[in-house]
């Protein structure tokens, strides 16, 4: 009797795989995604659709460029945080997705990454799409092109270093601000630039509900859209699982962005990551009680060049930030940024492919 209810358990459990459409079957573009556990659990949010993005020649996707990709339908969203990770904010924002089995992109600041490698790899094992968001968090509309390069690229080896693999060859701007060289820099380096649809504003308050409310208001407006956060903020963490929530009760559905392949780095920036990341390693075995560094203000866009203005685009919406709250607010910095000594020579690089990384570091 025992045998024949195994038999009926491993019948059921048959007939249920194939009559149960799985996360996986949604994957669009011959991507390849593991399915969650949870995934299909109705009670959760989980991801409704991956759509796989190919960046071959750059790509504006979302926000309002007149040639952007608009790859959502009404009622999807795509979760994404910018500026992080640190390790107060970015792992309840993890559990929180986690709790929710739902996935989101990470834009990192490549002086992050450097400051907390571990969370880097956390973010990547909890099966998250990791781009990039410039070494640090210069905003681009301001300064040469030759150092948004370097901010570009700096940012793309390091976070791959920490990752363990390439990142994926999806970029958002600080600010939201871009020149035309830059963006077409990066069509040259075939990575997409990934704008925003739904701005949280959760720079402009310290309120968990108000950041809420910013989202699903704007959501009911535009009845769908890339999601902007900051995981560097505690309130922004703090709202996230009322948000899921609701995003879940309301009828809302995720859409996870992942790369059609990886980004191509940069041999001289790959070994100035290496340097940097062996200098972070030995600092914090000499100091294992050091905190992380925070390394830049989350302050108001700078004003551009006039004499420049127009080969730059206008400043973005985040072109009246208030002074405060600023990416600081409640953090300690009981330790320096780690910095890789300067070359002997300063001359500028001879080749565009090959720049020297060594003062950029420094």
């Amino acid at each position: 009797m025992r045998q024949v209810f195994v038999y009926f358990l491993a019948f059921a459990s048959l007939f249920g795989l194939a009559t149960y459409n799985p996360l996986w079957a949604e994957i669009e573009a011959g991507g390849s995604v593991k399915a969650d556990a949870c995934a299909g659990d109705t009670t959760r949010l989980g991801v409704s659709r991956v759509v796989e993005i190919d960046a071959t020649g750059g790509a504006n996707i979302g926000g309002e460029k007149a040639d952007a990709k608009h790859l959502l339908n009404d009622g999807e969203v795509v979760l994404s945080f910018d500026d992080g990770p640190m390790k107060s904010v970015t792992r309840p924002i993890l559990k929180a997705l986690a709790d929710q089995c739902t996935k989101a992109t990470f834009f990192m600041v490549g002086q992050m990454a450097l400051a907390d490698p571990d969370l880097v790899k956390e973010v990547v094992d909890a099966g998250h799409t990791v781009g990039t968001h410039t070494w640090s968090h210069k905003n681009i509309h301001v300064i040469s092109t030759a150092k948004a390069e370097q901010e570009i690229e700096a940012a793309i080896s390091m976070v791959s270093k920490v990752k363990g693999s390439p990142v994926s060859p999806l970029f958002r701007f600080p600010y939201l601000n871009s020149t035309k060289q830059t963006e077409a820099y990066l069509k040259s380096r075939n990575i997409g630039a990934v704008w925003i649809d739904i701005d949280s504003k959760d720079y402009r308050t310290r309120s968990p509900k108000v950041v809420e409310q910013n989202i699903l208001a704007q959501l009911a407006k535009e009845k769908k859209g890339i999601i902007l956060m900051h995981d560097i903020h505690p309130w922004t963490a703090a709202q996230l699982p009322d948000l899921l929530k609701e995003l879940h009760d309301r009828g809302y559905k995720v859409v996870q962005f992942v790369p059609k392949g990886q980004v191509e780095t940069v041999a001289s920036y790959d070994a100035a990551a290496e340097k940097a990341l062996t200098a972070k390693l030995a600092a914090k075995k000499a100091n294992p009680m050091a905190t992380r560094a925070i390394v830049w203000p989350m302050s108001p866009t700078p004003e551009a060049d006039p004499a420049s203005a127009g080969s730059r685009h206008k400043s973005s919406r985040y072109g009246k930030i208030a002074t405060k709250p600023t990416i600081t607010d409640g953090i300690s910095e009981d330790s320096a940024p780690v910095k890789i000594p300067a070359s002997k020579s300063k001359k500028a690089p001879k080749s565009k492919e090959e720049p020297s990384p060594w003062q950029f570091f420094n």
